[in-house]
């Protein structure tokens, strides 16, 4: 693929573009296959072609692919608005993605979201975002993947942020492995609060996954408070950025 030449905003706009290109293309290849297949295959694409024509100088550490054969949940680290793309280009699966509910309400790369059963969670409502985890738990009970970026929002990619802890009550509710995934790197690429965009190295690393197994604690608040601190450590690591303390509560 040729890769164009210019950076900041016209990058910027050209990148979009390709979002909403392979959004149609997607709702398109549902239209006529409703398993999915097609469009996680073209949210794939897209996640590679983001990727190349962003100028990312990817690199992928630590894949094992018979992980992914399984549910899971992947929990990665978020300080870029092409964390998402990145993380389809290093995949070798299309998950579905947690995501806040104001990205479902754009025209077509909304319902492209939905098709490759995503769920919109709204931080805001405490009744909604239970609904959202009870329905990402019974997705996954099913045989779901999903990822999950477990600080809730874009950091600024100079420190981890204190993980929420509404993503450890769905790991805990769907009972599947939980694999930690570092980016570094992609905040200098297009940083969380300026959409230009610039060529650059980003590195996806993945860690070791996380099972259920009767060493755990077993009161759910301590159980709960282990997963954060094992999870914030392992992104801490796998993205090289050092983290804020979390909360010592195990409610």
């Amino acid at each position: 693929m040729i890769r164009l030449q210019f950076n900041g905003r016209p990058r910027a706009i050209f990148v979009s573009s390709l979002t909403l290109l392979h959004s149609a293309r997607g709702l398109a290849s549902l239209a006529r296959d409703g398993s999915g297949a097609g469009i996680r295959e073209v949210a794939r694409a897209w996640g590679r072609t983001m990727v190349e024509q962003s100028g990312i100088e990817l690199r992928v550490e630590g894949l094992q692919r018979d992980f992914f054969e399984q549910p899971f949940i992947l929990m990665a680290n978020h300080a870029s608005h092409l964390d998402i793309p990145i993380l389809l280009a290093a995949l070798p699966r299309c998950p579905g993605f947690l995501a806040k509910k104001e990205l479902f309400d754009l025209p077509i790369f909304g319902p492209a979201m939905r098709g490759i059963e995503c769920i919109p969670i709204d931080r805001s409502d405490r009744k909604q975002s239970l609904e959202a985890i009870d329905r990402a738990a019974a997705q996954l009970r099913a045989g779901g993947r999903l990822v999950v970026f477990p600080e809730g929002t874009r950091g600024d990619g100079k420190r981890l942020q204190a993980l929420k802890k509404g993503p450890f009550h769905l790991v805990q509710r769907a009972r599947v492995p939980l694999l930690p995934v570092g980016i570094a790197g992609s905040s200098a690429v297009c940083a969380r609060d300026d959409f230009r965009v610039y060529p650059g190295p980003v590195t996806v690393r993945f860690g070791q996954p996380i099972f259920f197994s009767p060493e755990r604690p077993k009161s759910l608040g301590r159980e709960r408070k282990w997963l954060m601190d094992q999870v914030s450590s392992a992104l801490s690591e796998l993205s090289g950025l050092p983290r804020e303390p979390m909360d010592a509560g195990i409610d």
